[in-house]
């Protein structure tokens, strides 16, 4: 096994977080690893990928601190990302967790490797015990590089089938073109908006995924929609769909183009809805209008509090 794991190799660059209760709006890297316990684990599951199992794998993800490695994030993906606002994503404990595991990964990374091996090696034991594939998600709400990282950890676990979603367009294109590992799955991420880039990525055979809402359409922009929330094995999908995923938290009311909005009367051939109109207090409260037959939709999700940000000691 190769130790190719050095901070000096990384080169990683802390982008801003969208977690409000993240410690990284005020604190460095290493304030976070003196104010915070170390992280009990680094891998972790989800009801979504429980549901897996019902397709023979076992799956685990890893989570960062959202935001904080995505260089490609727009402000709805930042502002709506499930990793800080969806069930107990939102809890205090588990973003405290979030960034112990990113400073440790920035601070220490001879170390969190190490450890994330220990892991993975713990997680095949597990998936042969049960007979089931293992599979990791390294970006749970991330968008980090590890095929230029760390290479060598698809190498050394190649019973591991590794999975992602992705929105650095070099990425995708370097896994449509096979220079990734071949035990490397990506799903390529856009926005509502971003039917062209779509339209080239399942050209070239690869998948796409769409966050919806109010309903998964079967079609969208003229290409089968499968449905994306039955579980989280996205090797498994079958190659030039779009995976649809339904909208949660923030994302029902998100007002920077993140979520794609079929109209229920007209469907997937329409051009979908748009914002007609949004107020806020402690609630985000938005309606949306069908561009076609002006039917409007309304929704209403509560807003989390802005981030702390401590004041440094004169």
């Amino acid at each position: 096994m190769t130790d190719s794991n050095t901070a000096s190799k990384r080169n990683v660059k802390l982008l801003r977080s969208g977690d409000p209760k993240s410690r990284f709006h005020y604190a460095s890297a290493s304030d976070v690893l003196k104010e915070v316990s170390p992280p009990q684990h680094l891998l972790s599951t989800s009801a979504k990928l429980d549901k897996c199992e019902s397709v023979g794998v076992l799956a685990r993800v890893l989570y960062f601190t959202p935001g904080a490695f995505c260089p490609s994030a727009t402000e709805g993906c930042l502002e709506t990302c499930l990793g800080h606002t969806s069930g107990r994503m939102t809890f205090s404990t588990h973003a405290a967790a979030r960034d112990a595991r990113t400073a440790l990964y920035l601070e220490r990374p001879i170390v969190f490797m190490k450890r994330l091996r220990a892991e993975l090696t713990l997680l095949e034991a597990e998936a042969l015990q049960l007979d089931l594939r293992p599979a990791v998600r390294l970006n749970g709400t991330s968008d980090l590089l590890w095929e230029r990282f760390d290479p060598d950890l698809f190498s050394d676990f190649p019973e591991i089938q590794f999975f992602d979603y992705t929105k650095i367009n070099q990425r995708m294109l370097s896994f449509l073109d096979g220079v990734l590992p071949s035990n490397y799955h990506l799903t390529f991420s856009v926005d509502a908006c971003g039917k062209h880039q779509a339209s080239y990525v399942i050209g070239r055979g690869g998948n796409v995924a769409v966050v919806f809402w109010p309903y998964l359409p079967n079609k969208w922009w003229g290409f089968p929609v499968i449905d994306g929330d039955r579980h989280d094995a996205r090797f498994l999908d079958p190659k030039g769909v779009i995976v649809g995923l339904r909208a949660k938290g923030l994302a029902r009311v998100d007002v920077h183009g993140f979520t794609a909005r079929p109209c229920r009367n007209c469907g997937p051939a329409a051009e979908g809805m748009e914002l007609l109109r949004i107020s806020e207090n402690t609630h985000r409260e938005t309606v949306h209008q069908c561009k076609t037959c002006k039917t409007t939709m309304d929704a209403r999700w509560i807003l989390p509090k802005k981030p702390i940000r401590r004041q440094s000691a004169a």
